[in-house]
């Protein structure tokens, strides 16, 4: 939205006219030169989207109708537009620009002619470069995204303790793992677990990981029990796989292959068996295979590799929510950091895309941040999510908080802005 020249961009023009001179109040482009101008004086940081990147980029010169940009990371290509987004005494420009010349990091732009989008914000944000913060991610769904209540209610009822602890801020990991336990053993007392390397990687892994759905094998002696098509929005077999040999070396390679498969199974005494993975982050880690053996009475059926598919999620989410806080308030590691913060909500950045990923359906997050000795708790949504390079960027507008953590977060703010523009 058009916002025109406020008294804060007025006080803006005066100042840096003192410094580099030249000023027509009124017209949009000695305006927007003057952006120019205080961006190159405050050395701020901004971003440049082009060719579907958004890189950081700073001012390096302005003349009097191009602007030299310094672009970190910049790779040319054929198209000559860009667009650029920053941030002055409050309010949020957008513009489209033309390159004029590009000498490797050093990209030309010429200066737009008038204002194309400008947006007040509500509240004051503060550039920040000391201020770091830990976040925990807090319960919404333990399968993220929309809020599914008949997921959450059905687990409640089938694994009520287990429920309640990765519910928790802070759940308990040995608890977690006794629990689990004790749940797999209502089904079968035959288990195996495996923990996968950094970069190792098998035919289950790759399966596992296609879409975290589990691996369930009724009838180890039917080869249909390996291939059929399996309907079911959580479990499969090995289809896939069959289907991919058969196209690769033919029918009767896949054939012979899964023959053998079955026949290693029942040498081992396996009836019928389901893998789960384990995931942290969404990522297949290990999986735990749950089977029965020509000793016992029973087979596992459909309900009994829904109820293990449902541990492993429950089991997952809590292992990644410890793991959160875990990496955030290790000392080992490097905080949080945030780039800027206003009395509503904030902007941090972080480095693991798998962690940012993982967010995206995780979104509401506790976080603590130390000021002036005390260490504010704030709850907020993430509202907003932004790749730079190998930096991840993410928005927070505050949901709830202690009154007197609001109190010290507004005196902070207060403080910082004394030595920044008065609005």
């Amino acid at each position: 939205m058009a916002i025109g020249i406020t008294e804060s961009m007025t006080e803006l023009i005066e100042e840096m006219e003192d410094i580099y001179g030249e000023t027509i109040i009124g017209s949009d482009i000695n305006l927007i030169k003057h952006l120019f101008y205080y961006l190159k004086f405050e050395n701020a940081e901004f971003q440049l989207e082009y060719e579907d990147r958004i890189m950081v980029t700073v001012v390096e010169d302005v003349s009097q109708q191009t602007v030299a940009l310094n672009v970190l990371g910049f790779e040319e290509s054929n198209s000559r537009r860009a667009k650029i987004k920053f941030e002055v005494v409050n309010v949020l420009y957008v513009f489209e620009v033309r390159i004029i010349d590009i000498h490797g990091s050093i990209v030309i732009i010429s200066i737009p002619m008038e204002l194309q989008s400008a947006e007040m914000r509500k509240h004051r944000r503060i550039i920040v470069d000391d201020l770091f913060m830990n976040f925990i991610i807090l319960f919404k769904s333990f399968r993220g995204g929309q809020y599914v209540s008949g997921d959450n209610i059905n687990a409640e009822r089938r694994f009520t303790h287990l429920f309640r602890e990765i519910k928790n801020d802070e759940p308990n990991l040995k608890l977690i793992n006794l629990m689990v336990t004790d749940y797999i053993f209502k089904i079968s007392s035959e288990y195996d677990i495996k923990f996968y390397d950094n970069n190792e990687n098998d035919i289950v892994r790759s399966l596992l990981s296609s879409d975290n759905r589990s691996i369930f094998v009724p009838n180890c002696s039917n080869t249909e029990s390996y291939i059929e098509e399996l309907n079911h929005d959580r479990l499969k077999n090995f289809k896939s796989l069959y289907d991919s040999i058969c196209e690769k070396s033919g029918k009767d390679y896949a054939d012979l292959y899964f023959d053998d498969l079955k026949k290693q199974e029942i040498k081992d005494f396996i009836v019928s068996f389901i893998i789960s993975p384990i995931t942290l982050f969404d990522r297949v880690i290990g999986y735990v295979k749950v089977y029965t053996t020509a000793m016992d009475k029973h087979i596992l059926t459909t309900y009994h590799a829904e109820y293990i598919h449902e541990i492993m999620e429950l089991a997952s989410y809590g292992l990644t929510k410890i793991a959160i806080k875990g990496t955030s308030f290790n000392m080992l590691y490097t905080n949080t950091k945030i780039v800027d913060i206003s009395i509503s909500g904030l902007l941090f950045e972080i480095y693991d895309p798998n962690l940012y990923s993982y967010l995206k359906k995780h979104n509401i997050i506790k976080m603590f941040i130390p000021i002036d000795e005390k260490n504010l708790a704030i709850n907020g949504i993430i509202t907003r999510y932004t790749q730079v390079d190998d930096t991840y960027q993410l928005g927070v507008s505050y949901t709830t908080s202690n009154p007197d953590d609001m109190k010290i977060l507004e005196n902070y703010i207060f403080e910082k802005k004394k030595n920044i523009l008065s609005e």
